[in-house]
């Protein structure tokens, strides 16, 4: 959005215009309003196409006949003047990005934000083509993001272009057909979603797409175009016709940052018939420039890096892997090259995994394993890096929700020592630096003997801001046991948390709870005051209901949430087997905002020596446990939901190997290896 020029008109009709939006194929494009709240995009033809008589022609037909049109999730017809000296049309526009803005200044879409966009344009494609009307022009730009939903900015009124120039008003997401017909738009549709999930345009961003929907966008990008599924198939195959799902937390907050700073300009813009003083010219064109560069995040709290889906994050100072002093997160995504070489060979076929985690931006995917700390680009199935080739069993592996920093536990051998000892170690792939972080303990002397017996790191965890990470060491009285290191300086809190406590993890910015196997204790990040206790945990597992002041743990046969300021039970999830299986341990327990789910997996013992796992999937609403069949919920020892919800990494519970699976079937569609 920038500031009107000053050979710009003050209004278009009845429409006032407060700010131009840019250009599109034919038109420089305003925002304006006949009534305060009744805001619309005013397309006012350019001159070279104003005097050319076909384009004259097909303009007027197009916005004749769009007239009147009432079209879901499409911007309709508010007002028009085809025929005048200067042809303009205004249609329908509600604040917010476009689709090209908010990836252009963010990044792809999250998974769980491209299965309600691709529902939006398939209902407005599918109501103009049962209307008789084709689109013929769509792209990232002629698609709005609004608070609610998406759109198609408008009726398809850019094809009056190619009706005058024989031309496709985009061609990078045009049909190679050619024409304006219903097939070229679900062309374009297909197009579209892959700009979306990808940031490249036109077909070519297709490995990019997700895999529950890249089998039915690959079909819409057929080149014969009788082959393509209808836009009603597309409503259809895609669970409509309904209303699409809201947006996730993240995009919402993306959202309403545009939609906010254009209603405060609005505003602001109060004197009718003037330009813009430089002040407020300046303002304007901060709105336009970089309203996208900073977006705090709704749910976790994160900023994530701009190019992202979230904002700016300054680079903080490169870890020098010497600990104090040192920044952990350089702010950098986790795809703009890993500073950390891949396996030079293929990873050995006896290859186990544990513990998988996705990065906080999706983006990667990571396991410990026995060949060492492996990092995924789990859409192409690449191992693109591996850290270290030392990694520890039972320190669960966390990223950093700025950046692409993750935390987790190596084995390392001291002299003198007999038993190696697990040490907490950060790594900043983009920068390719590695910090060790021994806790509330003195490290080993200048010989590299330690004076006192090294205790093991038991728990790591990044606050919701990335600000802080709390590290927590194993202990065999009242000695402290955790410390807090701030991720700019790595610079080192007092020992607090005295006891032996698992489990960390941070509940808000500033708290972060432990379990002691027996109570939950919520302590201050910064004071290291004990704020909040809750009794009954019978078990070490721990996890926080993110965005709420709830965490969840086991308490005798049931997995249960309480909210830790009150001690009260949110919820409660029984496991039927519990009375029947012989010595059943619960080994993980996680909390998935995004999908209202519940995961917990058990071990069960099966014999001497010889055990089986079980994983139990509740909906965080209704109880209802998602996994049925026993083949189904014993077939992996570990899952982990991607932070959008589209698909689960996994552990075979047999052979070890690591896999992604379907959210809803549980069944793999593809092994990493």
């Amino acid at each position: 959005m920038f500031p009107l020029h000053p050979h710009d008109p003050p209004s278009v009709g009845p429409h006032r215009l407060h700010a131009r939006l840019g250009e599109d194929a034919y038109a420089r494009v305003y925002l304006g309003a006949a009534r305060a709240r009744d805001l619309v995009a005013v397309k006012v033809v350019r001159p070279e196409y104003a005097t050319d008589p076909a384009f004259r022609s097909s303009f007027a037909h197009q916005v004749e006949s769009a007239r009147g049109l009432d079209v879901p999730h499409v911007c309709g017809v508010r007002g028009a003047d085809p025929r005048g000296a200067v042809p303009w049309v205004a249609v329908s526009r509600p604040l917010g990005p476009s689709l090209a803005e908010l990836v252009s200044g963010n990044g792809p879409l999250p998974v769980g934000a491209l299965h309600p966009l691709a529902l939006a344009l398939a209902q407005g494609l599918d109501g103009l083509h049962s209307s008789n009307r084709a689109h013929g022009s769509l792209w990232p730009d002629g698609v709005l993001m609004s608070a609610d939903t998406a759109l198609l900015a408008d009726p398809g009124l850019e094809w009056a272009i190619s009706d005058s120039q024989q031309r496709a008003p985009h061609p990078a997401f045009a049909a190679p057909e050619g024409g304006a017909t219903p097939a070229t738009d679900v062309f374009s549709w297909a197009s579209t979603l892959c700009f979306a999930a990808s940031g490249v345009e036109g077909p070519d961003g297709l490995a990019r797409v997700p895999l529950q929907l890249r089998g039915l966008i690959d079909a819409c990008l057929k080149r014969d175009p009788r082959l393509r599924p209808s836009s009603h198939d597309l409503v259809r195959m895609l669970g409509g016709p309904a209303e699409p799902t809201p947006w996730s937390p993240q995009v919402r907050a993306a959202i309403d940052a545009v939609a906010d700073a254009q209603a405060s300009m609005l505003r602001t813009d109060a004197t009718p018939g003037t330009a813009p003083s430089p002040r407020k010219r300046g303002r304007l064109l901060a709105v336009g420039a970089g309203v996208l560069a900073l977006v705090v995040l709704a749910g976790t709290g994160a900023v994530y890096a701009r190019h992202r889906l979230g904002g700016d994050q300054a680079s903080a100072p490169e870890a020098s892997g010497a600990g104090a002093g040192a920044g952990l997160v350089t702010g950098s995504g986790c795809l703009d090259g890993p500073g950390y070489p891949a396996a030079e060979e293929d990873l050995p076929e006896d290859t186990s995994f544990w513990d998988p985690a996705f990065s906080a931006d999706g983006d990667v995917l990571t396991a410990a394993s026995s060949a060492g700390l492996t990092v995924w680009d789990w859409n192409t199935g690449e191992l693109i890096a591996l850290p270290t080739t030392n990694s520890s069993y039972g320190v669960a592996t966390r990223f950093s929700p700025v950046g692409c920093t993750l935390s987790t536990a190596e084995s390392v051998e001291y002299e003198g020592r007999e038993h190696s000892v697990k040490v907490g170690h950060t790594y900043d792939l983009p920068g390719g630096t590695t910090t060790e972080h021994l806790g509330p303990q003195e490290g080993p002397d200048d010989s590299g003997r330690w004076l006192l017996k090294p205790r093991d790191v038991e728990a790591m965890d990044f606050s919701p801001d990335g600000a802080l990470l709390a590290v927590t060491l194993s202990s065999s009285g009242r000695e402290d046991s955790t410390v807090v290191v701030d991720t700019a300086t790595g610079e080192t809190s007092e020992p607090m948390a005295p006891g032996l406590h698992y489990g960390t993890v941070f509940v808000d910015e500033r708290h972060f709870a432990t379990n002691s196997n027996g109570e939950i204790h919520v302590w201050d990040a910064q004071t290291g005051e004990e704020v909040h206790s809750l009794v009954g945990a019978s078990n070490t597992r721990l996890a926080v209901v993110p965005g709420e002041t709830q965490v969840a743990h086991l308490d005798g046969d049931q997995v249960v949430v309480r909210d830790y300021t009150t001690g009260a039970a949110v919820a409660s999830f029984t496991r039927e087997e519990f009375e029947t299986d012989d010595d059943p341990m619960l080994t993980r327990l996680l909390v998935d905002a995004e999908r209202d789910r519940v995961y917990a997996t058990w071990q069960v013992g099966t014999g001497p020596g010889s055990w089986r796992f079980q994983t139990y999937v509740w909906d965080l609403n209704s109880g209802e446990n998602l996994v049925e069949g026993e083949e189904r919920a014993g077939a992996y020892s570990v899952v982990a939901p991607h932070p959008d919800g589209g698909v689960l990494a996994a552990v075979t519970a047999v052979e070890s190997d690591l896999v992604l699976i379907d959210p809803d079937t549980f069944e793999v569609v593809r092994e990493l290896t």
